[in-house]
């Protein structure tokens, strides 16, 4: 710019600023330098035009009519620019309307209204020169836009100062000078009251712009002037530099750092150091999505700060204010707010367990928080995704944290794989995966495991690809779904059965599951009848020995004698060949009964699936055979000797029938027993859980329904043999079994007393005939007193071996009706039933008044009490 160009400038400025308002010279100014921007040329005319106006407006005293200036404006863009500048002027004056005093508001428009028209003459008029209409615009538009209000635009004004006298045109005369001087003088004078008020709202805005700086550091959690840090509560409250604030201002600055507080609080759980986080990968995954909102959350801060920044350095008219402020901070303290609660809640927490907690928030019907926790829960089951991949697809577990709800066992070995050495962790098992999802997930990683470890079997699985793509394909909504028939719940169903199938045709037909557990029933469950009965009439014998002298070779030897002269010899040997005798731990005084066991050895990838089910089936072996023991005791030894001993004993009739009588009914009343609860296990139970089982396998699609409904099967079987629960009545039962074998022994030793004295009467028969014949006189007087004595030791033996049966007989009668009053008391529908039917002609319920009364309270009761009774003598006496 020329020298005499910037003195011109200068001087009517100066000549400006004495004869207008000091608004009207803010615009002035404002329209001076956006010319300079523009031409040189243009101050020259703008100066020329902006004196006129200013001379013209010292000399008129004529008060203008606001709506007539904004009619002609406004009419004015209509003809020469268009409507869409009239509709942006329009809408800067309704701005103007609200932000200025009506007296400036009305200069600022006539002045705007001459500078466009040429031919002013202190009066509205329609004719304007379009030349000037450009700038003129662009400079108002820029005023407006601003918005600047009528105390806002003394902050900038120039003053006299600035214009230093020896840069003023010598154009002007020292008169006019003088004259000018004395009008601005005056001016100056009638202003001194606005300025003072300048002066304080420049004071209140830069205090609110201060308060506002503040809040906007504590929003990031750094202290400042008036609010500082609560070291106890980790919030902000007020420094006693507040004091001189207005209890307003104070309590906004204290809503407004709360926000702050839950800045501070959400980037101390994503803070590693401070160990409130979440743990394990999940938890990193959660910290993720927390840094995320952080960096949103940032985001929002950093444009607040620009737009006070931008009110700063423009003087903008839109003052940011805490109000304001506060309205901004609306939905970012929603959101920080409910990210606080949701960390609180996952302190410490990791896997499965983080993911249901998080999961739990989505219960929320402000769709706000329901996007959030959503977009967080996905964040933290990305890993989750990851685990579920490796091990549908691979078999294989990546979970260094122990976060994922499929858990391996290091200690179990491999021979139970199917059965130990997976397992389902419900501790991490997210509520969002059912357990029957779960335990498909199981089995189908397992599966994969047994094909590729036990049956060396690599081919590949149908549908493994597309669940890999839909990994790969980054869909997270469906893992975290509760509608569990998204495509990955599909896809994963796919695998799991076709998995499972491949599994089931390797075991069911290459290693002939189905004929391995027909053969453990008919073995150890005594389902082979004729192999049982000989095998325990060829073992008994040894079996009474002392366990210290058994040889399991003699044993095994007697095992396959039994198998060669039964049925059993036309088994498969791959199953014949697995049965063996097995000795368990014995003590000094145990005999061969307490030790004796058949083992059934499985091999390959059955001793997996079928090895943690022998020890259920060793139980029922003992139990059974302790049951066929005191069975064969009582029909085939009590019995049969009883049967054969009548005939040799007929001659002494007399005398033994006071015993013998009692003696059949005993044996009766025994055999009915036991063969009723035989009955009642061997085919009630057994066979009709077989059948079931049977039934459960022709419709099963897995390898896991067959297992589970062999473990059913083995379930009902312990609770038919009276196992569990019903274990107390069996410790009954066997009292009364205890006491059928006392009544073989004692039968031992009755009939040794009788065939002895039966030898002894024919041994004197035989020697009276044989001294008959040779002529003598029968026996001597030394062989008769003999006989007599025998006789007489005999018979005082008769009525003792008589009361040792009573007490036989009572004992075992009480112990039945011990059980026949259990049964009857019990809830179980068929023990009832089989209680009557072992008392079906009520010979017992005739003989006890407990059973002969209804069942009542009492009654149960009562029946409790007797069997608690009968235990602890039969405690006392096996101790």
């Amino acid at each position: 710019m020329s020298n005499a160009c910037f003195i011109n400038l200068n001087g009517f400025l100066y000549i400006v600023l004495f004869y207008s308002t000091p608004v009207l010279f803010w615009l002035i100014y404002k329209i001076v330098f956006y010319a300079l921007s523009k031409a040189e040329t243009a101050i020259s005319e703008i100066s020329q035009r902006v004196s006129a106006f200013v001379s013209e407006s010292a000399k008129s005293k004529t008060i203008h009519d606001e709506s007539t200036l904004l009619s002609a404006i406004i009419n004015h863009l209509t003809t020469t620019q268009s409507a869409s500048e009239a509709n942006a002027f329009r809408t800067s004056y309704d701005r103007l309307v609200h932000s200025m005093e009506p007296k400036s508001r009305t200069a600022i428009i006539a002045f705007l209204f001459f500078m466009a028209d040429t031919k002013k003459s202190g009066t509205p008029s329609a004719s304007v020169d379009p030349k000037n209409v450009d700038m003129l615009m662009s400079a108002g538009r820029n005023f407006f836009s601003n918005k600047i209000t009528s105390s806002e635009s003394y902050q900038n004004v120039p003053t006299a100062s600035f214009m230093p006298s020896s840069q003023i045109s010598s154009s002007i005369s020292d008169n006019q000078l003088n004259i000018r001087q004395r009008s601005y003088h005056s001016t100056v004078t009638n202003s001194s009251a606005s300025r003072d008020d300048f002066d304080l709202h420049v004071n209140q805005r830069k205090l609110a712009e201060d308060l506002v700086q503040e809040v906007i550091y504590s929003f990031t959690g750094i202290q400042g002037k008036y609010l500082k840090k609560d070291i106890i509560s980790g919030g902000f409250k007020l420094d006693t530099k507040a004091s001189t604030l207005s209890a307003t201002d104070a309590g906004m600055l204290i809503r407004l750092a709360q926000l702050g507080y839950y800045h501070n609080h959400v980037q101390s759980y994503t803070d590693p150091k401070s160990g409130k986080g979440p743990m394990g990968l999940l938890g990193q995954g959660l910290v993720t999505a927390l840094k995320d909102e952080l960096t949103k959350y940032y985001g929002m801060v950093a444009m607040l700060q620009e737009q006070l920044n931008r009110s700063k350095q423009y003087d903008s008219a839109e003052q940011i204010t805490l109000m304001k402020v506060m309205l901004w901070i609306v939905e970012p303290m929603h959101r920080l707010q409910w990210l606080n609660t949701i960390c609180e809640a996952c302190q410490e927490k990791k896997g499965g367990d983080l993911a249901t907690i998080v999961s739990n928030f989505r219960q929320n019907g402000d769709p706000m928080v329901k996007s959030l926790v959503n977009d967080l829960l996905l964040a933290t089951c990305r890993p989750l995704k990851h685990m579920l991949s490796k091990w549908l697809l691979e078999g294989e577990i990546e979970d260094p944290h122990s976060e994922f709800f499929v858990e391996i066992l290091p200690d179990v070995g491999i021979e139970r794989l199917w059965s130990l050495k997976y397992r389902v962790r419900t501790s991490m098992l997210p509520c969002f995966i059912s357990n029957k999802l779960a335990n498909k997930i199981l089995v189908t990683g397992k599966s994969i495991n047994f094909l590729r470890e036990i049956c060396q079997d690599t081919t590949p699985i149908s549908g493994k690809e597309d669940l890999k793509q839909h990994f790969l394909s980054n869909k997270d909504d469906d893992l975290v779904s509760f509608i569990p028939d998204t495509k990955l719940h599909t896809l994963i169903d796919n695998v799991y059965y076709n998995t499972s199938k491949k599994v089931l045709d390797i075991v069911v037909d290459g290693h002939k599951l189905l004929h391995h557990l027909q053969a453990m029933k008919n073995y150890l469950l005594l389902g082979q009848g004729d192999f049982i009965g000989t095998l325990m009439e060829s073992i008994k014998s040894q079996l009474d020995r002392p366990c210290k002298e058994l040889h399991i070779y003699e044993l095994n030897s007697i095992l396959d004698a039994a198998i060669r002269s039964t049925t059993a010899k036309y088994d498969d040997p791959d199953i014949t060949n697995q049965l063996t005798v097995s000795m368990l731990h014995d003590f000094h005084t145990d005999r061969g009964w307490d030790v004796f066991t058949l083992h059934y050895t499985v091999r390959g990838p059955l001793s997996t699936m079928l090895e943690p089910s022998m020890i259920k089936y060793h139980m029922l072996f003992k139990r059974l055979w302790a049951l066929k023991h005191v069975e064969y005791v009582v029909c085939s030894k009590i019995w049969k000797d009883m049967i054969c001993h009548a005939k040799l004993l007929r001659s002494m009739k007399q005398d033994l029938d006071a015993i013998t009588y009692p003696l059949q009914l005993y044996t009766s009343t025994m055999i009915h027993f036991i063969q009723q609860i035989q009955y009642y296990i061997l085919f009630e139970v057994i066979e009709c859980s077989w059948t079931n089982m049977l039934e459960r396998i022709e419709k099963a699609r897995a390898l896991d329904d067959i297992l589970e409904a062999h473990q059913e099967f083995l379930k009902d079987a312990h609770d038919g043999a009276f196992f569990n629960k019903n274990a107390s009545i069996f410790s009954t039962m066997d009292s009364a079994f205890a006491a059928c074998l006392k009544l073989e022994k004692w039968q031992e030793n009755f009939y040794d007393l009788c065939m002895k004295e039966l030898n002894a009467r024919k041994a004197e028969e035989e020697m009276i005939r044989t001294s008959g014949a040779k002529g003598k006189y029968g026996l001597t007087a030394d062989k008769r007193l003999e006989r007599d004595q025998e006789r007489k030791v005999f018979e005082e033996c008769l009525p003792k071996m008589h009361c040792d049966l009573k007490v036989i007989g009572k004992d075992f009668e009480t112990h039945v009706r011990t059980v026949l009053l259990a049964l009857a008391s019990s809830n179980d529908h068929n023990l009832q039933l089989f209680g009557t039917r072992l008392d079906f002609n009520e010979y017992y319920k005739k003989r006890d008044q407990n059973l002969e009364a209804p069942l009542s309270f009492g009654n149960i009761r009562h029946s409790s009490m007797m069997m608690q009774r009968q235990r602890n003598s039969n405690n006392r006496y096996n101790n």
